[in-house]
């Protein structure tokens, strides 16, 4: 299987156009606020990439310091924000360089999907994030009943009948599974933030997007595999759901706040 850190790296320089926004400066006021973040506090971002949230939290004025395995990403990154209070450092989320207790804060988005060993990253960050600390997680891979989640799990169904064994990301297939993985850990769950919807496109542009590569969860499917799939699913979509009628991707972003103890 290849290594998806090397899908990130390769794409780098258009991820911001594929992803769009994460976080905007006002949000990352309003998500300070609700977290009730210090403000001369210093905040990890763990799977940083391209500064999406890390840039965000530097503009309101926190010392950020930004974490990602795919060194490419953190270079876009920093050519973004040249001025801005935000140290860059190419490391595993899950063996964080770090002593104990020294951060303020650590933030994971839109992460924990992707990576096998995503308990063993939320240990760490807990370890690095000072008693009284706060733990901010984004989920974003949507709800079982959202109609593209549905439609992507169709996706991953045909893949794999396809021969294409783990086709998508191997981490968290569920926000529960965070949550609970969190609470166990003694963590103290918060109340949260939620924000609009910040990407809409009609669910026919979507499986467009799945054909055309632009989501990271079908860059592991080799390409003779993707046509007759596509095919499939379309057909299936078009006889599920109307394809014309804009959707959010996800319905909604929603910020889970938890302190460490």
């Amino acid at each position: 299987m290849t290594d998806r850190r090397d899908f990130f790296s390769a794409n780098a320089s258009i991820y911001d156009d594929r992803s769009g926004a994460l976080l905007a400066d006002d949000e990352a006021q309003d998500l300070a606020r609700a977290a009730r973040l210090d403000p001369d506090g210093t905040i990890l971002d763990v799977g940083a990439g391209t500064g999406r949230v890390a840039i965000p939290l530097a503009r309101a004025g926190f010392q950020v310091v930004a974490v990602d395995t795919a060194l490419p990403m953190l270079d876009v990154l920093g050519r973004k924000a040249p001025d801005l209070r935000v140290r860059r450092i190419a490391a595993s989320g899950s063996r964080l360089p770090f002593q104990s207790a020294c951060f303020d804060a650590a933030v994971i988005a839109r992460l924990l999907y992707l990576l096998s060993d995503w308990r063993d990253l939320l240990r760490d960050a807990i370890r690095v994030v000072r008693p009284g600390g706060r733990i901010l997680h984004e989920w974003n891979n949507g709800a079982p009943d959202e109609e593209w989640v549905q439609i992507k799990e169709k996706a991953r169904e045909l893949f794999e009948a396809a021969g294409v064994a783990n086709p998508f990301h191997p981490g968290a297939r569920r926000e529960s599974e965070v949550d609970e993985c969190l609470l166990a850990e003694g963590l103290i769950r918060r109340r949260g933030i939620q924000m609009p919807a910040d990407f809409q496109i009609t669910l026919g542009e979507f499986l467009d997007r799945i054909a055309a590569g632009k989501f990271s969860y079908t860059w592991n499917v080799p390409p003779g595999v993707l046509p007759g799939c596509l095919t499939q699913l379309r057909a299936w979509a078009s006889a599920s759901f109307d394809l014309d009628r804009p959707v959010p991707v996800p319905r909604e972003r929603s910020w889970k706040i938890y302190e460490a103890t």
